[in-house]
């Protein structure tokens, strides 16, 4: 892993952000003033940028390669206020004379710097309510950013809190911090409508099995209405703490996903209107054609719903910090 004050492509790492068995990310500047310029529009007032760094042994590297590239060309055409942007894209060459997959070229590629967590920090702890107000905010915002990616005939298929990032930390507002922004991010697996490729390999299917819509899981044609269940899914955790299916197995998922009926929101959270129940059990319908016609149109009668509904208080949102994922 690079160190903190490396130059790398061109950027000076400030900060490392995280990473897992493919890639890790850092907050960077760049090294010098050339670059390009239209680059620059996106920088934060610091010069931030995101930089991820695809590891060059990582296992299975021509599909990981795969997915990196897949994320750079398909977000790099969606130009929306609500879905990271992507800026730049590159190879570091290996040593010269350096042999063996350690040395294969390591990719990257550079995107708009998110300030915050992602949107897991407003997932409630057992015994603690949802923040209602910034939930709703930040639905309005990634409802907008897919159903803007699904006017451009692009299915993200992998919506969940974890890539939901937002711009600062959700609780009370300090230092003048405005409220919370949403941004949408991560289209490593995201396709375009037309896309007949397999939407499995060796029988196990791309995605998150708890967001993962039926007809994703038996992997029949996709539409927009993949990402709406998907996007259902993380509106019903983000209420009520968990997703609507959790099982201790992901074979218990699946047949979840696939037979159980919806879950109805009271039982968790008892002070929701009973509407509520009605509402999700059409946005987690089983058949694609019966769930609402975009994700605006959830969040919209979301809107309405609870616009006087009042949210219990807990002692603990008082001395509130996100959980940690």
């Amino acid at each position: 892993m690079f160190e903190v004050g490396e130059s790398v492509a061109g950027f000076t790492i400030d900060e490392f952000l995280g990473g897992g068995a493919s890639a890790d990310v850092f907050r960077v500047h760049r090294t010098g003033s050339d670059g390009d310029p239209s680059d620059l529009r996106h920088d934060r007032r610091d010069g931030s940028v995101a930089l991820k760094v695809l590891h060059p042994n990582a296992s299975d590297h021509a599909r990981v390669r795969e997915r990196f590239e897949r994320e750079f060309g398909i977000a790099s055409l969606l130009d929306h206020p609500h879905i990271v942007r992507m800026l730049s894209h590159g190879e570091i060459e290996p040593p010269r004379g350096s042999l063996g997959p350690r040395h294969l070229p390591s990719m990257w590629l550079t995107m708009q710097y998110i300030g915050g967590p992602a949107a897991t920090a407003l997932i409630p702890e057992r015994g603690d309510e949802p923040d209602m107000d910034t939930v709703l905010r930040v639905a309005a915002q990634i409802a907008d950013a897919l159903d803007h990616a699904h006017a451009q005939d692009i299915l993200h298929r992998d919506v969940k809190p974890a890539n939901i990032l937002l711009s600062r930390t959700p609780g009370p507002r300090s230092d003048g911090a405005g409220p919370v922004d949403a941004y949408l991010s991560d289209f490593g697996i995201a396709q375009f409508l037309d896309d007949t490729r397999p939407l499995a390999r060796n029988g196990r299917v791309q995605g998150s099995i708890g967001y993962a819509s039926p007809e994703l899981l038996q992997a029949q044609k996709l539409t927009p209405a993949t990402d709406f269940y998907a996007f259902a899914c993380t509106l019903v955790e983000l209420i009520t703490g968990t997703p609507p299916y959790p099982r201790n197995t992901a074979f218990a998922i699946t047949y979840a996903h696939l037979n159980d009926d919806p879950p109805k929101l009271t039982r968790r959270r008892p002070w929701l209107p009973s509407a509520t129940n009605s509402i999700f059990a059409k946005a987690l319908a089983k058949s694609p054609e019966d769930r609402y016609s975009s994700c605006t149109e959830l969040v919209e009668i979301l809107n309405r719903l609870m616009r006087d509904v009042p949210v219990p208080e807990t002692e603990k949102r008082s001395t509130w910090w996100p959980r940690a994922r």
